[in-house]
């Protein structure tokens, strides 16, 4: 295959047999040649249809607003190599991987709806008087997002702003304003939240 660039996995120092993190399943160049023979059994149209797939894939990503959508492509494209190499009959690869992307979208947005911490209150909290602040988390919330940048504190604020609907349009306008998709929004927020919920944590521990 003329200048094949090999799975990131493929690029890795093998993992030591005692690290008690390495996976019971490790790509092999064995399996990714299995794989490519069933792109193409014409290995450089084999190489062509892997890179164009995995431009695909990153893209379906990226439109979906993920963050680091290459990384999710090679797991994508990872775990259909695994499946392959595991027995499974696979007759249209294309179509299969697409399947496999689309769960790992679903898991993808499972993991971060258990990762946001509860701040949906936003904007009640910072209307209120700072003397009614008499709880140590409270406090803590103001100082972190005075600590954002105004541009990130006023978005997380505007985000959360409004009541079922309500919200729902207020965020369509956002996103319309900052000229990005609402997943793009989505994922901004997702990332303040992450931000805010390591300086909350700090601040309650009293560091």
């Amino acid at each position: 295959m003329k200048n094949t660039i090999l799975p990131n996995d493929l690029r890795r120092e093998p993992r030591r047999e005692n690290d008690p993190q390495r996976r019971k399943w490790d790509l092999t160049p064995k399996a990714f040649d299995q794989f490519l023979s069933l792109l193409d059994l014409d290995r450089d149209r084999a190489g062509e249809s892997y890179e164009t797939l995995r431009r695909n894939l990153v893209q379906l990503f990226i439109w979906r607003g993920c963050r680091d959508p290459e990384s999710h492509a090679d797991e994508t494209i990872n775990r259909v190599i695994r499946k392959i190499d595991e027995g499974e009959e696979v007759r249209d690869i294309i179509s299969y991987a697409h399947g496999v992307a689309r769960r790992l979208l679903l898991e993808i947005f499972k993991k971060q709806e258990r990762e946001q911490i509860g701040i949906d209150e936003l904007p009640p909290l910072i209307a209120q008087p700072a003397e009614q602040d008499d709880e140590t988390g409270v406090l803590c919330l103001r100082r972190c997002l005075n600590r954002l940048p105004e541009e990130s504190r006023q978005l997380i604020v505007m985000y959360y702003q409004g009541e079922k609907s309500a919200k729902i349009e207020n965020r369509k306008r956002l996103a319309e304003g900052l000229r990005v998709t609402l997943g793009a929004l989505r994922y901004r927020a997702f990332d303040l939240r992450q931000r805010l919920q390591g300086c909350i944590e700090r601040c309650m521990r009293g560091l």
